[in-house]
């Protein structure tokens, strides 16, 4: 593209469902890797990454997802972002279809970004950080003039001084201003949906809070919405409206934040819940609630995938493979044994642990701005 052909300005996103429409939807998405054995090298088996997951994201919601390390949950935020392409399913955004014959790739990923775990690896270390921010708005049609106004603009907007970072290398930051800068180039192209993979996992607690308060303030200024991926129930807790629980490539429930957190339906949500460390020295947990590995991706259990670690499981739960249904509690879970008596009760006592991190915002964030920029 000429400099010519180079606009001052992109166009704004169009909203083309309205509010009721959900901005994304996935359905049957599977992934399936394939891996060769033998003296031929021929495919010994797959490896069943992601299975059948559907669910919807609605405009201006944050969506959590949470589970074990290998339960999918970065294939996922792959799948959906077409880093790597499904064995089976589709995605819509705003309704429309993802890929051949619906909306085309370069321009569903300029209103879908993601912001990565690692942030040193993600950003090109010969560029700086004004190059990287201004980088796609250019591709994209814009005026290099005018992306580069753009990357020092919203430089201000996550917190660091242009004059000061604009010129800087990514070697030459902290792991915290890294990964604002990598949330700063998420935004350079005003995308609708912003997909977070672990974004604050490699960062130490107190850049962590002011990372999270960011992206909470950054939400509401830029009207966006979030697929937030953690290992860390409270900050999944703190930061999502909605929550997606995912064991072993399946969704197991998913259902409104304080819904899951207070009365999981799932055996399995309620195992991850009550492992969170106790702060109530007299309601120490002395056995661990979730004993054992998930099972061989490969070779998965038959029906259930859960039931080889569940202490509801009975035989009809190697037969026949639970759907996720939707229950009178607001969440949808994907168990056969969910109204069983002896499931309901358990699980009533189960997840309480430590007090529930909205109720102390205020602190974190008033404690964050003292500290600065990390």
């Amino acid at each position: 593209m000429t400099d010519s052909e180079a606009v001052a300005d992109l166009p704004p996103p169009v909203d083309l469902g309205g509010p009721a429409q959900p901005l994304l939807t996935v359905r049957g998405l599977t992934k399936h890797f394939p891996f060769k054995g033998g003296m031929l090298g021929r495919t010994a088996g797959v490896v069943q990454a992601v299975d059948d997951v559907s669910f919807e994201l609605r405009k201006g919601e944050t969506l959590g997802i949470v589970g074990e390390s290998g339960c999918g949950k970065s294939t996922t935020s792959r799948l959906i972002m077409s880093l790597i392409l499904p064995s089976a399913g589709e995605v819509l955004f705003d309704g429309q279809l993802v890929g051949p014959g619906g909306m085309a790739l370069k321009d569903y990923r300029r209103q879908v970004q993601m912001v990565f775990q690692d942030s040193y690896s993600s950003l090109n270390p010969r560029l700086t950080i004004q190059e990287s921010i201004a980088f796609a708005p250019t591709v994209h049609g814009l005026n290099p003039l005018a992306a580069r106004g753009r990357a020092q603009d919203l430089l201000q907007a996550v917190g660091l001084n242009p004059t000061q970072f604009a010129r800087r290398y990514p070697h030459e930051l902290s792991g915290g201003q890294r990964q604002r800068v990598n949330i700063a180039r998420a935004l350079a192209l005003r995308p609708r949906l912003i997909i977070l993979d672990e974004p604050v996992s490699a960062l130490d607690k107190s850049v962590e809070a002011q990372v999270l308060n960011l992206l909470s303030d950054l939400k509401t200024q830029f009207g966006l919405t979030y697929l937030f991926i953690s290992h860390d129930l409270n900050v999944v807790q703190y930061m999502s409206d909605r929550v997606l629980v995912m064991y072993l490539g399946r969704i197991a429930e998913i259902g409104p934040v304080d819904q899951i957190y207070d009365t999981p339906a799932h055996p399995y949500t309620a195992a991850l819940l009550a492992s969170r460390p106790s702060m109530d020295p007299d309601h120490r947990r002395e056995h661990a609630p979730l004993t054992g590995d998930p099972p061989n991706p490969v070779n998965p259990p038959s029906g259930c995938r859960f039931r080889t670690r569940c202490s509801f499981a009975e035989p009809v739960c190697a037969q026949t493979v639970p759907e996720l249904a939707p229950l009178d509690r607001g969440q949808a879970a994907a168990c056969l044994m969910v109204n069983d008596p002896r499931h309901s009760r358990h699980l009533e006592f189960s997840p309480g642990s430590g007090a529930h991190p909205k109720k102390h915002t205020a602190p974190i964030k008033q404690a964050a701005q003292a500290r600065g920029a990390a």
